[in-house]
């Protein structure tokens, strides 16, 4: 496990089976969640699930593991952990 800014970097998964359960590791904490999407912020960066009758089954924040069962109809990052000192191609345009 590396160190990032501080925080432990855990190996991180993403499992999708039969569209139904999500099984995600490397998870450092759940910002919000109702039963059409769950958001979560995992070692690479925020995650967001979407679907139907989601529910967080298992939460197990000291192994960064995560499971949830629902209708799954997507998965999204929307930001990447990036490394000390290292700018985005954006950034470095206009920075």
């Amino acid at each position: 496990m590396d160190r990032l800014d501080g925080i432990q970097k855990r190996e991180h998964m993403v499992s999708l089976n039969s569209r139904n359960q999500l099984a995600i590791t490397g998870v450092q904490y759940v910002d919000t969640f109702d039963d059409s999407h769950i958001v979560v912020h995992t070692d690479m960066g925020r995650l967001t699930v979407k679907g139907h009758g989601l529910k967080i089954q298992h939460l197990d924040l000291d192994h960064g593991e995560f499971v949830a069962s629902g209708e799954v109809d997507g998965v999204i990052y929307s930001q990447r952990a990036l490394n000390a000192g290292q700018a985005s191609g954006w950034k470095k345009l206009w920075g």
